[in-house]
């Protein structure tokens, strides 16, 4: 090799030479850098959907399930996050369902298809849970709700989950309390009026009552009469009321708007019957403000939660936060729904929303928040999605509070039965 080319090699090597070390340089320097970055920063946020009315006659109740979801994730990620994803965070990813289906279906394909979620909830109305779980369905993606229709789960879908006692039987268990109870009082119920829109809850809740549960019972059907939301005027059922004088009203009018509109004409016309409904619109506070108090005192309604025996310290906690009266279905049901998810996500030890699923499918709690939350104290869910065991509760009016009168070992007063 020739001088010239010798020294171009010993330069050329001093070159590379300088390069490795200024490169391995730089690299530790990175690691040293990526060490003391937080450890949080390791774990992705996992997002959970949550689609609820929040605009249009449904947005009361839209507002409180967002304000259960919140307090729960709150609470998840105060005390470590995931500890199986290596502490991620949970998000919530909100969308609005407006007041009607086709709006609700619009939100979830937007929602479920551009975010990066592991599991929703929602979607309080059933008509709209129905549409949504159609997306969800499709895109594999698992849904907890708390909404009552019967045909949410007889779909034979993979990926939805129901937290909540259906419809029928929320009917069969209100019928037999209220049937009970007019008994111990010196009565027996032989007419009833059935009134509600036509959402999917409603004619779940009424259909039944009128199919089979009064007939069995010998309780005639005097008044049947339905619409399609908004009421636009109670006058003409209130008539029928009072021409027909029921024992008993059942009543399926599943927005705020509608009930208040109905209470207001009950009272208009000084009808005093007993009043079971279905759903936590019956049991807003804002029916103190609307109708007040001597109208919906012993008003009842057939729920999917309400505060029972044990919970004074969560419903206490809840009330500090948000300035709400009280804690209703909407708050407590995505209060225990979200940590439902974060049981599952532990166990799947995944954000995979696939092996969220089956892990949410061999789920059985009997301990924690989620179990506490929701009675009979136990999450654990049948091949078709429907919680095991799940349990109504009939929450009543009385001085002015909904409170829980059924089922007895669960409630926090006894149920009144005033009416003469």
């Amino acid at each position: 090799m020739k001088k010239g080319s010798r020294r171009r090699c010993r330069v050329n090597g001093l070159r590379f030479a300088t390069i490795v070390v200024a490169l391995l340089t730089i690299g530790t320097s990175l690691l040293v850098s990526l060490a003391y970055l937080p450890s949080s920063s390791a774990a992705a946020d996992v997002k959970i959907a949550l689609i609820v009315p929040l605009s249009g006659r449904y947005a009361r109740q839209g507002q409180l399930k967002k304000m259960g979801a919140e307090m729960a994730i709150d609470e998840i990620n105060a005390s470590g996050g995931v500890k199986a994803l290596g502490g991620a965070n949970i998000a919530l990813v909100t969308a609005d369902a407006g007041d009607t289906v086709e709006k609700a279906v619009s939100a979830a394909q937007r929602v479920l298809t551009r975010e990066k979620v592991v599991a929703g909830i929602g979607a309080w109305l059933s008509s709209f849970t129905l549409g949504i779980t159609e997306v969800s369905e499709r895109l594999h993606i698992p849904w907890v709700t708390l909404s009552y229709a019967d045909p949410i789960t007889e779909r034979g879908y993979r990926y939805v989950f129901q937290s909540s006692p259906v419809a029928g039987i929320q009917a069969t268990r209100a019928l037999d309390l209220v049937v009970d109870l007019a008994k111990a009082n010196g009565r027996t119920l032989k007419t009833a009026a059935l009134v509600g829109d036509t959402t999917a809850t409603s004619v779940a809740f009424l259909r039944p009552l009128k199919d089979k549960l009064l007939p069995a019972k010998g309780i005639s059907v005097v008044v049947d009469e339905s619409w399609s939301p908004p009421l636009a005027d109670a006058t003409p059922i209130a008539q029928k009321l009072r021409s027909a004088k029921p024992d008993i009203v059942f009543y399926g009018g599943i927005n705020f708007p509608d009930s208040a509109l109905f209470l207001q004409k009950v009272k208009e016309f000084g009808l005093a019957m007993p009043i079971v409904g279905v759903g936590a619109q019956m049991v807003s506070p804002e029916f103190l403000d609307v109708v007040g108090k001597d109208l919906v005192n012993n008003v009842m309604a057939a729920v999917a939660s309400h505060p029972i025996r044990g919970q004074e310290a969560l419903i206490e906690k809840f009330k500090k936060r948000t300035g709400e009266k009280f804690m209703t279905q909407d708050p407590l049901s995505t209060y225990a729904n979200v940590w439902i998810i974060k049981e599952a996500l532990e166990r799947a030890r995944s954000a995979d929303p696939t092996a969220v699923r089956d892990a949410l499918a061999a789920l059985d709690l009997t301990s924690g928040p989620a179990a506490s939350s929701l009675a009979p104290g136990r999450i654990r869910f049948d091949e078709r999605g429907r919680r095991v065991g799940a349990t109504p509760i009939i929450a009543q009016w009385q001085g002015g509070e909904p409170v829980t009168v059924f089922p007895a070992e669960l409630a926090t007063h006894k149920p009144a039965w005033p009416w003469h």
